[in-house]
């Protein structure tokens, strides 16, 4: 490997000398789904508008598969300026999806760096991460990464790069780093463990012992959109823009309703000009405009913008709806863009779960929002719904086989009134339990159960017609479960994996995994990922894990009026 920090001192040659600091910004997926990407876009877009910054980026390629040992050298070599990892002076990953970190560390070894931190000298790059999925619990790559990102982009990385352009003693610039808000150096933290168990955390230099994650203030500061186009993204032919940021609904499965809070929402005129103009200039136009955020119909701009791109003869598509806010307004400018499919999130597979969740969504409502959309013009349906919740029992999967079968003769009924029939998706998905979250405590459900639920839903289900049925499967469930609430043993797991051919099943039967899936932790219980300092009032997930499990209710997350979390 060719060396870009000649002595255990020194960050960089090129620091030293004031010339451009490289970095690789890594999306550890396939390059379709990275360019489908609008978080690994946006940083991408951020570290190159930072002076002595010099970014390029990095996906697996498109036929690439997990069991893959290696890689060739053209397929590791930089998407833009074509060259090899090892050419580069900090190495930093993108991560939004936990699965991800399976092939984050499948990058590191075809990119032949030691997995662990320690045995990396100044001849290697710094490697470190960021994403959603980090600030989650950034626990499981800790004795990976020399440096993780807690929190949003904007901001915190022109403070990390500007002490990094400030030193050349990689020691002093990590120490100094350490004291910036959101930025987690793991080697300054201890684990202690006891009885096999981590029961808190300290630190070596005179900081906190958790990190604040950093996050955008002012909305204004908010202009997230695609940066790039016309490449091979999942999404042909289609731009990105960021609609909302965070969310109020507080459902309590979702990270978006708390991780992201308070919720905001960006200047949309501004954005989508921003993105006409940057792409206009590349010489590119994009048919599509992809609409993101948790939920985006909370934007009260956003009617005006979906006239506005229909009117210009585009295209719509939304990362997500919600049912309370899909007007006959909203539904026309869809069917006018050309969209013929939207997904109805029940969430929950009855009323009573749905209260667990803090979703109020009567079994009536739904059929009466299902018949609507059929009647305007929607004439496929995707029913979405998470199985596995706490205190779910049999009966809540009755209702829920009742309901779809309520939601099939209303929709068949509408459809004949337009002379043709189409179809309705049922999608279910194990719960995962995330941390940051109310339900982060809560065990996942065992998969025996999940798959015996899955089993009669298909059952009583699978004769309708003009149905089809999806669901998502427990042994992944399991694993991503073990991944979100994992401490940093799990990096013994990263090294079996990596040495097995890369078969993820068999590295977990030989690790202590049910010990995380299944544990039903207590309220004085510590939690891995406290490490990082959300800004809650404590107690706060607490009380509302407690109240779910009663079925009760929690306003959503009006900044100008409720202060029960302690972040305003």
């Amino acid at each position: 490997m060719s060396v870009s920090c000649p002595t255990d001192h020194t960050i960089s040659d090129r620091s030293v000398q004031n010339q451009a600091i490289r970095v690789l910004l890594v999306y550890p997926n396939t390059r379709e789904v990275a360019l489908a990407n609008l978080g690994f876009q946006q940083v991408y877009s951020l570290l190159n508008s930072i002076e002595g910054i010099e970014c390029d980026r990095y996906a697996l390629p498109t036929d690439w598969k997990p069991e893959m040992e290696t890689l060739s050298q053209l397929d590791l070599r930089s998407m833009d300026m074509n060259r090899l990892p090892e050419d580069f002076d900090i190495i930093a990953f993108s991560i939004s999806f936990e699965p991800d970190y399976l092939n984050t560390v499948i990058a590191l070894k075809y990119f032949n760096i030691p997995l662990d931190r320690e045995k990396r000298d100044a001849s290697y790059p710094m490697i470190v991460a960021g994403g959603s999925a980090i600030f989650i619990n950034p626990e499981p790559l800790a004795d990976c990464m020399d440096v993780l990102f807690i929190g949003e982009g904007e901001g915190m990385a022109n403070q990390f790069f500007d002490k990094f352009l400030e030193n050349g003693d990689k020691k002093k610039f990590l120490e100094q780093a350490a004291k910036i808000p959101g930025i987690y150096i793991p080697e300054f933290f201890n684990p202690q463990i006891a009885s096999g168990l981590q029961v808190g955390v300290s630190t070596s230099l005179d900081i906190p012992s958790r990190v604040t994650r950093h996050w955008v203030a002012e909305e204004e500061t908010l202009c997230t959109h695609s940066v790039v186009h016309g490449e091979d993204s999942t999404f042909k032919d289609m731009a990105l823009m960021e609609v909302t940021r965070g969310c109020i609904w507080a459902c309590r499965f979702c990270t978006a309703g708390f991780i992201y809070r308070p919720p905001r929402l960006p200047n949309l005129d501004k954005t989508y000009d921003s993105m006409s103009r940057l792409l206009e200039g590349q010489g590119r136009t994009a048919q599509t405009i992809g609409l993101v955020g948790p939920s985006v119909t909370d934007h009260p701009q956003l009617p005006a913008l979906a006239k506005r791109i229909t009117d210009e003869g585009k295209t719509l598509s939304f990362s997500s709806l919600r049912m309370e806010t899909l007007t006959d307004e909203l539904v026309d400018l869809i069917l006018k863009s050309g969209q013929k499919t939207l997904t109805v999130a029940v969430d929950g597979p009855s009323e009573r779960m749905r209260d667990v969740i803090n979703k109020a969504a009567t079994d009536d409502f739904i059929v009466e929002k299902c018949g609507f959309l059929t009647r305007k013009g929607i004439l496929h349906l995707k029913i979405y719904s998470i199985i596995g919740l706490p205190h779910e029992t049999d009966d809540d999967i009755e209702q829920f086989i009742r309901l779809v079968e309520r939601v099939q003769d209303v929709y068949v009924d509408e459809c004949r009134k337009h002379g043709r029939i189409g179809r309705i998706t049922i999608s279910l998905s194990p719960l995962v339990p995330k941390p940051g979250t109310p339900f982060q405590w809560h065990p996942m459900e065992e998969v025996k159960s999940l798959k015996k639920k899955f089993a009669r839903v298909r059952k009583a289900l699978g004769k309708l017609p003009h149905l089809k049925m999806s669901f998502g499967s427990p042994n992944e469930a399991y694993l991503q479960t073990y991944l979100s609430r994992g401490d940093r043993s799990v990096h013994e797991f990263f090294k079996t994996y990596l040495n097995n051919g890369h078969d993820a099943k068999g590295a977990l039967n030989k690790h202590s995994v049910d010990s995380f899936v299944y544990r039903q932790y207590g309220k004085e219980d510590y939690l891995p990922w406290d490490i990082v300092d959300h800004g809650y009032r404590n107690g706060f997930l607490w009380d509302d894990y407690q109240r779910g499990l009663m079925a009760g209710r929690t306003p959503v997350c009006d900044t100008a009026t409720c202060h029960v979390c302690g972040i305003c």
